[in-house]
């Protein structure tokens, strides 16, 4: 009977044991998921609420259907970056210099990731399959997910990174890995500026009326800033999942 009894307590004990591993492999998968772009580049994501969100700005430099965009130079386009009678796709990165010494190592060229114009941006082809370009409303509901779960009145600084930015802007608290780079944004002429100042990401809102595109930006503020921008400067992107 004693051994009886100490076999089934083996068992058992195995059983709990296998599932517990089974629990942990799980979370362990969930907590290491990515995402792989076109160009081979992984992305970790994040499920907040009902959205699931790339952890990092998008840096691809191949359309999906394997068309390459054209990585933009004053010296080989000129004006080019925001015309409207070319209609060329473009990318560039932002300014990686650190002038102001807001980081202690050196930035690689892509570690804000990618600046795209407004024919990239519409071109339908920047997001890996099943994820998309968000809308302000994504967004929205992000912000909303923050201030309902104790950020209620500071969601940008909670989405911002703890360095790297400006002691003007500020840094952030980063509350839960969202990470949000200062990547500034890309001028009308084409030149990158406000790096370690200022977060932009593009979204979807195109209005052709008034040729504007809805743009989000964390910046000195602690809330989140939603501006309607001339279609001619360029953003980050930060995909989520359709």
């Amino acid at each position: 009977m004693k051994q009886l009894l100490q076999f089934t307590l083996i068992s058992l004990a195995a059983v709990l044991f296998i599932n517990c591993s089974d629990d942990t492999d799980d979370n362990s998968q969930q907590q290491l998921r990515t995402v792989t772009d076109i160009d081979g580049n992984v992305y970790n994501t994040i499920v907040i609420g009902n959205q699931t969100w790339m952890l990092e700005n998008l840096k691809v430099t191949t359309f999906k259907d394997g068309t390459p965009i054209t990585q933009f130079t004053f010296a080989e386009h000129g004006n080019n970056w925001g015309s409207l009678n070319n209609q060329d796709a473009f990318y560039q990165y932002a300014n990686t210099d650190d002038l102001n010494n807001a980081v202690d190592f050196d930035m690689p060229f892509e570690y804000y990731g990618a600046m795209y114009n407004h024919f990239a941006i519409e071109s339908g082809k920047l997001a890996p399959e099943g994820w998309r370009i968000p809308s302000a409303q994504d967004f929205m509901e992000l912000e909303n997910y923050f201030a309902t779960n104790g950020f209620s009145g500071n969601e940008a600084t909670a989405l911002k990174s703890t360095t790297g930015w400006f002691a003007s802007s500020g840094n952030g608290t980063d509350a839960i890995g969202f990470n949000g780079l200062p990547n500034g944004y890309v001028s009308t002429p084409g030149t990158p500026t406000f790096a370690e100042g200022i977060c932009t990401w593009a979204t979807s809102d195109f209005n052709a009326t008034n040729a504007t595109r809805t743009a989000v930006q964390l910046f000195d503020q602690e809330t989140i800033l939603y501006s309607n921008n001339a279609i001619q400067i360029g953003a980050g992107v930060r995909c989520i999942k359709n």
